[in-house]
């Protein structure tokens, strides 16, 4: 039994409970967490030096560590956006990574740490609080600011940045500042223990990004460094977040089971590869190279070599958020041909009978409804092993690429029905959640509620709110699907919410007196045939 030592991000289920739940559908592999109540919540930080106890307390018994560096030194994700920790508090926490492994040399440990946001937005629930009135002019001061610099902007823009500072309390710019320094002393820390052999592998997602602002002058300063230092195998910069730990256990369990897979990307769309998605800084098809590159695989662009298949549902010509898809354009039925592509999925799991996870990322933060239905009625669901439509589109992706590998390794996990009915419920639940609650029954919700309760606080309104979810969900389960799935009865058996807020929701569904398919009992694994 290979143990696992895991620190998330931050409590969320995105963080704390989807590696677990990969976890249990391998075999071979114990995935151990810190306990639930040492993980803090939302802008209460993680109790990390308790965190930091129990690691040196398993770290012995344990081959792997997967080791948010956010969550220990900062507390969690949002705490590393609101902290005053000087930089000698967090050079005085990093250094536990090498107390760690002087004692436990043999830990192989795979850090992430990242590049903190800058939201464009006048919003102060996950960040200071400030950002309430003044998230978007810091926004616009830091995208001005490094587009300048690269000698990029306009004469106009430049004639703009002055008068963008002056818009801003110069107490709060300060504040910013100050925290951007010491993120940045972090990150190009942890550069440095990946050189000094402390951390095996560094990865470092840019959380909600752009191609200007801090978070480009923080990847410029990490890539300067990590060039220097020709580490460039060993450090990974890419957009993500919330996906990590994800994609990290799926890397480690790789390198237990010395299993490289081979992944083809297919798309819908003639124009989907080369668009930047929205809260990303380039390419949609160089994201994924990086997601597949990180996970320990390899792109394979012949169908017949590959060992799995990655469907990316694209956009047309841009992005969307899934709120606006009431009003989306011509492009989503001229740019996107979902008859060929649904086509292909079903082609490919058939004739192939490998792994096939799809990612729903035509929209950002939800699926588009139109596509999910057609997936259903066409019987695509059923055929591939991961289904994905939430948030960025990489959260999406590493989420969906992690469950497809394993099912890879797993083939399908179609030699178990315990495995086989955890990913099935795994992958319903991402249909329950990434479709039908963020793309259709939470966007009812706040249109119902605008003004009468603060979606991102529900205190008394709390229970009212889960069994408002509860029941519309029941409902479109039954409308979609006939509250079946492959014959077993759909059970929505937990539902709640992650800080207090109608849009982090944490539901799990239960397939009740589920079967493995019959292919499974009638046709040996071993046996079946290699296209």
């Amino acid at each position: 039994m290979a143990k696992i030592i895991y620190v998330p991000l931050d409590e969320r289920a995105c963080n704390y409970i989807f590696p677990q739940s990969f976890a249990r559908m391998a075999d071979g592999v114990e995935l151990l967490v810190p306990p639930r109540e040492y993980m803090g919540e939302m802008k209460i930080p993680a109790d990390y030096k308790r965190i930091w106890q129990w690691i040196f307390q398993n770290a012995p018994d344990c081959e792997y560590a997967i080791l948010s560096v956010d969550t220990l030194v900062y507390g969690n994700i949002i705490n590393s956006r609101i902290h005053h920790r000087s930089r000698e508090e967090c050079e005085k926490t990093l250094d536990n990574f090498r107390k760690l492994k002087k004692q436990n040399p043999a830990l192989r440990i795979h850090a992430f740490n990242l590049v903190a946001r800058v939201a464009a937005s006048n919003d102060s629930h996950e960040d200071p609080d400030y950002w309430e009135n003044y998230g978007k002019l810091i926004w616009r001061y830091a995208y001005l600011k490094d587009k300048i610099d690269r000698g990029h902007a306009s004469d106009e823009e430049k004639a703009g940045l002055p008068k963008q500072t002056a818009r801003i309390p110069s107490e709060y710019l300060e504040d910013f500042l100050a925290r951007r320094k010491v993120d940045r002393f972090v990150n190009l820390y942890c550069v440095d223990l990946v050189g000094e052999g402390i951390f095996d592998l560094l990865t470092i997602p840019k959380d909600d990004t752009a191609e200007y602002g801090y978070a480009a002058m923080d990847q410029s300063a990490i890539a300067k460094k990590v060039r220097e230092e020709r580490l460039m195998n060993r450090v990974f910069v890419y957009p993500g977040a919330d996906e990590v730990g994800c994609v990290i256990f799926a890397r480690v369990l790789n390198l237990i089971h010395h299993y490289m897979p081979r992944v083809y990307v297919r798309y819908s769309s003639t124009l989907g590869p080369a668009i930047v998605p929205l809260y990303e800084d380039r390419p949609l098809n160089e994201s994924i190279k990086s997601q597949i590159t990180s996970v320990g695989g390899i792109l394979e662009d012949n169908p017949d070599r590959s060992d799995c298949m990655l469907a990316i549902n694209s956009p047309g010509k841009y992005m969307i958020e899934s709120s606006n898809q009431g009003t989306k354009d011509l492009t989503f039925s001229s740019h996107i041909n979902m008859h060929e592509f649904l086509r292909y999925i079903g082609y490919y799991a058939d004739n192939y009978r490998k792994a096939v996870g799809l990612a729903e990322v035509s929209v950002s933060n939800g699926c588009e409804n139109e596509f999910m239905d057609y997936a259903a009625i066409s019987g695509v669901l059923d055929q591939v092993q991961a289904v994905g439509g939430w948030n960025t589109s990489q959260n999406t992706i590493g989420v969906v690429l992690a469950q497809t590998v394993l099912a890879s390794y797993y083939h399908r996990f179609q030699k178990s029905l315990r495995q086989f009915r955890l990913s099935e419920e795994f992958k319903l639940r991402s249909i329950v959640c990434d479709w039908l609650y963020q793309s259709n029954v939470l966007r009812s919700f706040l249109k119902e509620t605008k003004g009468k309760l603060d979606p991102f606080a529900l205190g008394e309104n709390r229970e009212a709110t889960c069994s408002y979810f509860r029941e519309h969900l029941d409902g479109l389960i039954h409308l979609k699907f006939g509250g079946k799935y492959k014959g077993a009865d759909i059970v929505l058996d937990h539902l709640s919410f992650d800080w207090d807020g109608a849009n982090f929701i944490n539901l799990h569904v239960s397939l009740e007196n589920i079967k493995m398919p019959a292919s499974s009992s009638t046709v040996p694994i071993s046996e079946i045939p290699k296209f």
